[in-house]
């Protein structure tokens, strides 16, 4: 026979560690959550970390279908998941996947989510059990490592710049996870314009290029991928949307025009210069870890060394088929005939508009004399040409090559040549002798900034070479 007050006594002992089970996984980390469900999905308790994480109070969620929670609400993928997760969990199996959900602080959360059944003496399931683990910092160097894997491999593989970059793009988003990924590259006009070249978004939701400025006096150069171009360092902006500054509104008028709260930009350098800026943007505040962004940031020093060593094969390729070019050309050519049909073929190789060769008379001349000159692809007369204040005063023997890429008139306001011309960009190399005296000049001028420097100057390296050679061989007869 049971004592008395036996049911009474066991009952009210049952209710205190069940009160006190669920203090303890209310106290549970900030990373933990945990809640009790019947086998018809129905929650009946949820700890305060998982409540915390989406704004609300018990009373709000208890009693719901737990697929109808807020928890649930970012798609209905992870739904059709959870409702096949308690079929199972009534037949006594559990199930363990990752879920995504919106916190209230308007962050995306990956939780790595199980569901359990509990069990009787019987083995009949009593009721299900979920828990979760906020993984999102881990997952996201997962994706991360995993990203950086793959570009690597597409940069090794890349034969063409511009599908190296989208391809590049569309593995940050779509591997990565982030909302979108762009790459611009710095112009050198008048407004100091990053052009694009490359962008990926998260269901192409972002599809109209961006329209920046990396110059610190434009409005639209006040954001992180200007900054990243200007300092040649990683900037990471957390949330544009809660800087207030009044510099900073139209960047943060276009972010928020495109949904996004934070990112990352890093620069594309070579040899201390920055060509480009891959910037990865989110929706959400963005609080990388630093192992996310020393990730990302060898995803962007790989796809600079990518891009690097596609165009030195592709400049190679193009130097060796100008050479070939100027070989087919200039063949049957002699003496002042040779001279002109290498102008003729330098500018068009190189797209320039005048091509020049000058010699010189004597030491110190302040006036020199043209011998071959070419505008738009045809010879011209020559004439005289002076050398102070313009960009051929600069050439010399510690000085063989001299560039001006962009706002030459500018530059050399003296220089009537370059005014007449309507040049914007200049390059010029000293010719040299066999041994080592100056012989005169050979230069290009174009009208629009000089964006391939390496190449004009691998070119004029040939062609400087060629007319030295015939210039001495004339010297001497």
């Amino acid at each position: 026979m049971p004592l008395s007050g036996y049911y009474h006594n066991e009952l009210e002992r049952v209710d205190k560690a069940s009160q006190r089970l669920r203090e303890v996984m209310d106290g549970l980390s900030s990373a933990f959550f945990i809640g009790v469900m019947t086998n018809e999905g129905v929650l009946t308790y949820a700890n305060k970390t998982a409540l915390d994480a989406i704004g609300l109070e018990r009373k709000e969620v208890l009693g719901r279908p737990f697929v109808e929670t807020p928890w649930w609400a970012y798609a209905e993928t992870y739904r059709q998941q959870l409702r096949t997760a308690i079929e199972l969990a009534v037949q006594g199996q559990s199930s363990r996947f990752d879920v995504v959900f919106e916190s209230i602080d308007n962050k995306l959360l990956t939780i790595d989510f199980s569901l359990n059944p509990v069990l009787d003496a019987k083995g009949k399931v009593m009721y299900l059990v979920p828990s979760g683990h906020d993984v999102t910092k881990r997952r996201a160097a997962e994706r991360a490592l995993q990203m950086l894997t793959m570009c690597q491999d597409i940069v090794l593989k890349a034969e063409d710049e511009l599908k190296l970059l989208q391809d590049v793009c569309r593995v940050i988003v779509h591997m990565g996870g982030y909302t979108l990924a762009w790459i611009g590259y710095p112009q050198q006009d008048v407004a100091k314009s990053i052009k694009s070249m490359a962008q990926a978004s998260i269901n192409n939701q972002i599809t109209s290029p961006f329209s920046l400025s990396w110059s610190q006096n434009d409005p639209k150069g006040q954001g992180a991928s200007a900054q990243a171009i200007r300092s040649a360092s990683t900037v990471i902006c957390e949330d544009i949307q809660q800087q207030q500054q009044q510099s900073v509104a139209t960047v943060r008028h276009l972010a928020q025009q495109q949904g996004l709260r934070g990112g990352i930009a890093l620069p594309l350098v070579k040899q201390q210069q920055v060509f480009g800026v891959l910037t990865v943007a989110s929706k959400e505040v963005f609080k990388a870890s630093d192992a996310e962004v020393d990730l990302l940031q060898q995803l962007a020093d790989n796809l600079a060394y990518g891009v690097l060593s596609l165009r030195a094969r592709q400049q190679n390729q193009r130097v060796l088929a100008a050479i070939y070019h100027i070989s087919d050309v200039i063949a049957l050519s002699t003496g002042h005939e040779y001279l002109q049909k290498l102008v003729l073929t330098m500018t068009a190789t190189l797209g320039a508009h005048v091509g020049i060769i000058t010699q010189r008379v004597r030491d110190y001349e302040p006036m020199t004399h043209t011998v071959v000159a070419v505008l738009d692809g045809k010879v011209i007369d020559n004439f005289d040409l002076p050398m102070s204040g313009t960009p051929c005063e600069h050439l010399g023997a510690t000085v063989p090559e001299w560039l001006v890429s962009s706002d030459a008139i500018k530059q050399y306001p003296r220089a009537e040549g370059l005014a007449k011309f309507g040049a914007e960009s200049y390059i010029g190399r000293l010719i040299q002798g066999s041994e080592g005296q100056a012989m005169g000049q050979i230069f290009v001028l174009f009208r629009e900034p000089l964006w391939e420097a390496e190449f004009a100057s691998a070119i004029l390296k040939v062609f400087t070479a060629r007319v030295a050679a015939e210039l001495e061989r004339q010297s001497h007869k």
